[in-house]
């Protein structure tokens, strides 16, 4: 009389291969696509970063230092202002976070005075509008850009 078999066969193997695959692959999907949405939103929470930063730097001028147009006949003037060195100063228009280089867009840049509508005159602005793109290269590779708009208002 023979003894029972304790050893597993082939197509028993087979089975346990397929449906742990069927279970496996599905799952790994969902990782790497989870693994790149977080990616993408850690990219884009640093341009946010980024851009809060600028508003900051803008909000430590001098009201009378923001806008740089005021001061077109006096090039040494408008260059100390926060305008002209958000346009053309890499200081303040490229930064650097994890690999990523986050630079503001200088075309899309612009300071507008908004002008007292209850005052007599040519009123100098207690309010400016600040518009501008923070633009980068994420780990995706491809192009983003997260467009700001804000206000700084004149202290009193």
């Amino acid at each position: 009389m023979r003894g029972f078999r304790t050893g597993m066969s082939m197509i028993e193997i087979m089975i346990g291969v397929i449906l742990l695959a069927l279970i496996v692959v599905p799952s790994l999907n969902v990782i790497v696509s989870q693994t790149r949405t977080v990616t993408a939103t850690r990219d884009h929470s640093q341009a946010a970063f980024v851009a809060q930063k600028v508003q900051e730097i803008c909000r430590s001028y001098s009201f009378d230092m923001i806008e740089a147009d005021q001061y077109s006949s006096d090039a040494a003037t408008q260059q100390k202002t926060f305008e002209w060195k958000l346009k053309n100063s890499d200081e303040l228009r490229k930064h650097v976070i994890n690999g990523i280089e986050y630079t503001i867009d200088p075309a899309s840049t612009m300071i507008d005075a908004v002008p007292d509508q209850f005052a007599t005159g040519n009123p100098a602005p207690t309010v400016y509008l600040l518009k501008f793109s923070v633009v980068y290269t994420g780990k995706d590779k491809r192009s983003h850009r997260l467009d700001i708009s804000t206000a700084v208002a004149q202290r009193e």
